[in-house]
């Protein structure tokens, strides 16, 4: 890790990470280190993570979950980086399949919680777009549904660096957007990731039924646009709803800088 203030490297001492500038980041009781220079509370709030949590740990993403272990595991990274880790979910699983292993979010709620479950990785509060590690030091990043912060991906990757990304397939939660809209349209196409080529792409689909539609609901972007009558046609789905779950997994190669 390097320091976010200076760029040098951090080193763990005791409860502390500390550079040759002095900059010092203590780790919190659950274990994690803040190095956001941010000053309001950024990312998923209490309620979010606590319904994200609730939802996860219902083993609906399960089956996606094990296909991206399985990339992770025939690769066996030495270092491994989870963009936007949120509470921990996808970061502990493949913490399995990599020596060191790290989760880094913005948010401190999502990342405590990571880090009172998984004693295995380093959690970090932190941004995505500013990350706290030393150029070409990382195997392989994950990022699972969160923006693709490319640039810093590419810096902190190694030269053969692999990102795995997993975006929703174009039927994703079709059903739940089908109670919501009169009009209802399919997800666009994973976009290419600049300064990185495909390795492997691989659409995944599972339709499940769930329970509480609502828990789903909260999770996901609909929630935040969806009107009272939305919201109250959810709650009224007593019996539950059987939603598709799809998923397209993504392998990038690290592009090679051309020498002119």
């Amino acid at each position: 890790m390097n320091c976010p203030i200076c760029h040098e490297p951090l080193v763990h001492e005791g409860k502390t990470f500390r550079c040759k500038n002095h900059h010092s980041f203590d780790q919190a009781r659950q274990g994690y280190v803040n190095v956001s220079r941010k000053q309001k509370a950024s990312g998923d709030n209490a309620l979010m993570v606590n319904a994200r949590t609730a939802f996860l740990e219902a083993g609906l993403y399960d089956f996606m979950r094990q296909a991206v272990f399985e990339k992770l595991q025939a690769i066996q990274p030495k270092t491994y980086l989870d963009l936007g880790c949120g509470q921990g979910y996808y970061t502990k699983a493949f913490a399995a399949a990599a020596g060191q292993s790290y989760g880094i979010d913005l948010s401190v709620p999502a990342v405590a919680h990571a880090a009172g479950q998984d004693k295995t990785s380093q959690y970090i509060v932190g941004s995505i777009y500013d990350l706290p590690f030393a150029d070409q030091s990382i195997d392989v990043e994950t990022s699972i549904f969160t923006p693709i912060p490319a640039k810093e991906a590419a810096r902190t990757l190694k030269k053969d660096g692999l990102l795995i990304t997993v975006t929703p397939g174009e039927r994703h939660h079709i059903e739940l957007k089908e109670q919501l809209y009169d009009k209802v349209r399919l997800n666009p196409p994973t976009k290419p990731v600049e300064g990185f080529e495909l390795v492997d792409q691989t659409e995944i689909s599972a339709l499940q039924h769930v329970d509480d539609v609502m828990v789903l609901l909260e999770m996901t972007p609909y929630f935040y646009r969806t009107p009272k009558e939305g919201i109250e046609k959810i709650k009224s789905l007593k019996d539950g709803l059987d939603v598709t779950f799809d998923f397209v997994l993504s392998v990038w190669r690290k592009k090679h800088e051309s020498k002119n």
